[in-house]
């Protein structure tokens, strides 16, 4: 006998919202955070509603297996045949081939901001015309395709039927996820700093530019002698045998980062355990499983490139590093997730060594939606286990962004001709180029 799911007691909202919704219409979704449990939502439904057919569609099929593995942990024997998955390319696939996918009663399109890819896309709108009387559910951390022009498709794919929706921020203050510490710093400071030299150097107010030149100075002194990524990673990463995976942003800055293992994370542990995976299925890679079953003493890293950004959760993860630069929340937040949605350290760290929180301003207003999110729920009489000061940043690049902007504005204050001057010189700094 199959054991019965049991949510916790902000899926069972989540749940019961999506049921009520459903109930007066045919579409609806629920946005809530990396790490909540969105699949259990899911195999809930699938439980309740033996007679009806399920077509899960979602990115990949190691994501799916992993979920049904975790699903063997939540609920004993129940192994659900009503259920049926499909990755969004293998319904791009029976589009193009004209193949009918049809008798589905209810079809769930997981992680659906992907529903708004143009490929993609074609699949999903194949699968829903051959079942036309099928529920459509979605379920999304981030419904907002901030490369694709900001489309919303819970108002696209779902006509705003928005049946739950829970941010980042009210997971953390609810104790849902536990809150970071997020550690800032800058590991390629001297091409930061050899940036800014360059641009203190074309300014033509010779008062601004020695004003600059001091200021520059001092915070030279201050990224250099201050330490870099060992002394922040030494100084913050208390547990010997901590797993932390770092994010790399292609295969030879990959390489690079494990050479310089002992130089990064020697301080904390003299005997590091170094995994990479940079498959398009990491659950193919010998290194991720063993990776995953390293519990010895030593420190465990897993080097990534690309892989582990959504869907694939890691148990047991006390940090992330991210050494790969993107202007994208939705790559920024999925990264998080992997230590969020860990059961690793109450604190888990974020190191940031590529100034990702400090050029993306959704990562940026993190701080202030907490603010307006504690207030909102305490304004409407909740007892919160957390505040927002639980968000502890820890910010060594605020220096730098100051004396940028200021030399941005100093430029901006430039006549036309002293800017076209200063480009000019630039680029021949930079061998011709802007």
């Amino acid at each position: 006998m199959s054991s019965t799911i049991k949510l916790y007691e902000h899926n069972q909202k989540a749940y019961d919202a999506l049921l009520d919704m459903l109930g007066e219409r045919d579409r609806a979704c629920v946005i809530k955070p990396t790490g909540t449990g969105k699949f259990v939502i899911i195999a809930k439904m699938v439980q309740d509603n033996p007679d009806k057919r399920f077509l899960l569609l979602g990115t990949n099929d190691y994501m799916f297996n992993d979920q049904m593995a975790n699903l063997t942990e939540i609920a004993p024997g129940f192994t659900p045949e009503n259920l049926q998955f499909m990755t969004y390319s293998a319904a791009m696939m029976a589009a193009r081939r004209g193949e009918e996918i049809s008798g589905y009663d209810v079809v769930v399109a997981d992680e659906f901001h992907h529903c708004g890819a143009e490929e993609w896309g074609k699949g999903v709108t194949h699968i829903l015309d051959a079942n036309e009387s099928a529920k459509v559910v979605g379920f999304s951390a981030t419904p907002i395709r901030y490369s694709d022009g900001g489309r919303n498709m819970a108002d696209e794919m779902f006509d705003g039927n928005v049946a739950y929706s829970m941010e980042l921020e009210e997971a953390w203050l609810r104790g849902i996820l536990p809150i970071p510490k997020y550690v800032t710093a800058f590991y390629e400071a001297p091409k930061e700093l050899g940036r800014l030299a360059k641009s203190i150097a074309g300014i033509k107010d010779e008062m601004v530019m020695k004003r600059f030149q001091k200021k520059y100075e001092n915070l030279r002194r201050s990224l250099t002698e201050a330490g870099g990524v060992r002394e922040a990673i030494a100084k913050h990463l208390k547990k010997r045998d901590a797993k932390v995976i770092v994010f790399c942003p292609r295969v030879a800055k990959l390489r690079e980062f494990m050479l310089l293992r002992r130089e990064w994370f020697g301080a904390v542990n003299s005997e590091i355990h170094a995994y990479k995976t940079v498959s398009a299925d990491p659950y193919g890679s010998e290194d991720f499983q063993a990776f995953k079953d390293d519990e010895s003493d030593a420190l465990k890293v897993l080097y990534c490139v690309n892989q582990l950004n959504e869907a694939v959760h890691v148990k047991g993860v006390d940090a992330i590093v991210m050494v790969r630069p993107t202007k994208s929340p939705t790559v920024f937040y999925q990264q998080l997730g992997r230590v969020l949605s860990s059961g690793g350290n109450r604190t888990p760290l974020v190191f940031d060594f590529c100034n990702n929180f400090g050029s993306i301003v959704a990562a940026e207003r993190i701080p202030k939606r907490m603010e307006e999110t504690f207030k909102r729920l305490t304004g409407e009489s909740e007892q919160l286990p957390f505040t927002p000061s639980d968000f502890r940043i820890i910010d060594r690049t605020l220096t730098y962004r100051q004396l940028t902007d200021e030399i941005r504005k100093s430029l901006k204050q430039q006549s036309i001709e002293d800017k076209i001057t200063f480009l000019e010189q630039m680029a021949q700094l930079n061998g011709g180029k802007l």
